[in-house]
């Protein structure tokens, strides 16, 4: 069973419709006849890359090809439509209208949305937007509804420019000699955004603003233990089209932990600092370590003698690591505090270390 509609486009059977799309892209720029008005195997070529791409493009026709192969859908009148391959090439590249070059507007065309949206397919840009949280969210882990105000384009009073339709650039194209210089600028009747408000002050949806706010729940499920930055995305709450063939961008949440009272953290350990007397490091002293829903009471003495410059585990009391029933571990750091004495009082501090480690 062959499946030579893939050869055709240069990709195989595994390859994703972006990547499906980019292939016919760059052979359709290459085989255009409006680009080889002397080649008449560009015409044959380029409707035989669109005939593969509108069954490829199309995800039913594209199983219903992958399970027959190239005889068997051929008998089964899957390849027996027609296929407007100038629409196809409209569709992914622009309108073509003009009455000089119609290669070129298809070409700049495609070249401004691209730029006006990066990624060349109609899709609006992603939106990024920094929630602040606390240590005891990524504790507790997040499981909350929160509100998201988006920015919606009016349909009813947003219109696509006549003038440039809708790709928000325009070219003048000079003869200079044999050659023709092709200068484009942006749109003045729309400032390059390539729609223009008609407003109407009794719009119900924007009341002639052009642009109107809507609300949307969402809820946020964050596991315990997650990573300052961690990133959530919610599919359509970016940028919002402006013009009917777009779809909207996503909303990208980035979680940004704040600096914590009690702790400071490394990963899914935590470390915590406390000053205490030179005689409390020698003899020991209870102390009480807030931990977010608990607390943890211990004695320092059963670490002995403590040194400034060592760190003190205790295990398991840490920061939940993610997706997992285990905790990372916490880290105390002591600061000794040493006191200026008399010698009465050194004498004394003497008799009190000798007692404290008498047998």
């Amino acid at each position: 069973m062959t499946h030579k509609l893939y050869d055709i486009l240069g990709v195989n059977n595994n390859s994703s419709q972006d990547e499906i799309k980019r292939a016919y892209k760059k052979m359709a720029m290459q085989f255009h006849p409006d680009k080889n008005p002397n080649n008449p195997d560009a015409d044959a070529k380029f409707r035989e890359i669109s005939n593969a791409y509108s069954i490829l493009s199309d995800e039913q026709q594209r199983k219903k090809y992958d399970h027959l192969g190239d005889d068997n859908f051929n008998e089964s009148g899957g390849n027996e439509h027609d296929v407007d391959v100038n629409e196809i090439f409209n569709n992914l590249f622009g309108n073509r209208h003009s009455h000089h070059d119609p290669f070129a507007d298809a070409f700049f065309g495609f070249a401004n949305r691209n730029n006006g949206n990066g990624n060349g397919n109609n899709r609006c840009s992603d939106i990024l937007k920094t929630l602040n949280v606390s240590l005891e969210d990524v504790y507790n882990g997040i499981n909350k509804n929160i509100t998201f105000k988006v920015n919606n384009y009016c349909k009813k009073c947003n219109k696509t420019c006549d003038k440039c339709n809708g790709v928000g650039m325009i070219k003048q194209m000079l003869q200079m000699g044999p050659f023709t210089q092709i200068i484009q600028q942006a749109c003045n009747n729309c400032n390059g955004q390539g729609i223009y408000i008609r407003a109407v002050k009794t719009c119900s949806e924007c009341k002639g603003d052009g642009i109107y706010d809507s609300e949307h729940l969402c809820n946020l499920n964050i596991p315990k233990g997650f990573e300052d930055g961690m990133r959530t995305v919610f599919n359509n709450l970016g940028e919002q089209p402006k013009k009917q063939n777009q779809t909207a961008g996503n909303l990208i949440l980035e979680l940004k932990v704040q600096e914590h009272s009690t702790f400071s953290r490394k990963g899914n350990d935590l470390y915590y600092k406390l000053s205490i007397t030179l005689t409390e490091s020698i003899l020991g002293k209870d102390i009480t370590i807030p931990y977010f829903d608990d607390v943890i009471k211990i004695n320092i003495n059963q670490f002995g003698v403590i040194n400034p410059n060592k760190q003190y585990i205790i295990k398991n009391r840490g920061l939940p690591i993610i997706n997992t029933e285990k905790k990372g571990n916490l880290f105390l750091e002591f600061n000794i505090i040493y006191p200026k004495l008399e010698k009465d009082e050194i004498n004394n501090l003497s008799e009190t270390f000798s007692k404290a480690f008498k047998y």
